[in-house]
């Protein structure tokens, strides 16, 4: 086990992080897909809650690997690429980032919008600043819902990416 990069493989820690990241992804989406469409009234609020929190963890560890990327730096290339790819790639990088902050912040604002506290893991709550507002909530659940199927496509885009290579 190895806490930096070697110019073969990234870090224990950093692979660590990346697939965590990956599993809570794909939990919550699914999650939220559960408490969305398929579950009755009464299992809706149990899920919903197991959705905020796992969301809240898929932030918190967002917030791990950002701080442990700006502490280690990846390993080099295996091969140059050349041309207009490793911009390209950089941009999916940062556009990935970006929805994985974009998915919890606006799941957070969805709470809020309904005038609900956010629950923190069962222990405490932050109470909504807010007062319930139809409209921001109805807008706010679009746009929670777009950003996660989009996390999910960019985030499931690789994968496939690296099955035909």
């Amino acid at each position: 086990m190895h806490l930096k990069s070697t110019a073969q493989s990234y870090s224990t820690v950093t692979k660590i992080l990346h697939w965590l990241m990956a599993v809570l992804v794909v939990t919550c989406w699914m999650l939220g897909f559960l408490t969305d469409d398929v579950l009755k009234a009464s299992s809706r609020t149990v899920t919903l809650l197991v959705h905020i929190a796992v969301g809240l963890a898929l932030f918190d560890v967002l917030v791990l690997r950002a701080l442990w990327r700006a502490m280690s730096s990846p390993p080099p290339a295996e091969r140059p690429v050349f041309g207009i790819w490793p911009r390209v790639g950089r941009l999916m990088h940062y556009v990935l980032y970006a929805m994985l902050l974009m998915v919890p912040v606006t799941g957070i604002l969805l709470q809020f919008s309904f005038g609900k506290g956010l629950p923190l893991y069962g222990v405490t709550e932050i109470p909504s600043p807010l007062a319930f507002n139809a409209t921001l909530a109805i807008n706010m659940m679009e746009v929670h819902e777009l950003s996660a199927h989009s996390l999910m496509i960019l985030a499931v885009f690789p994968v496939s990416t690296i099955e035909t290579n």
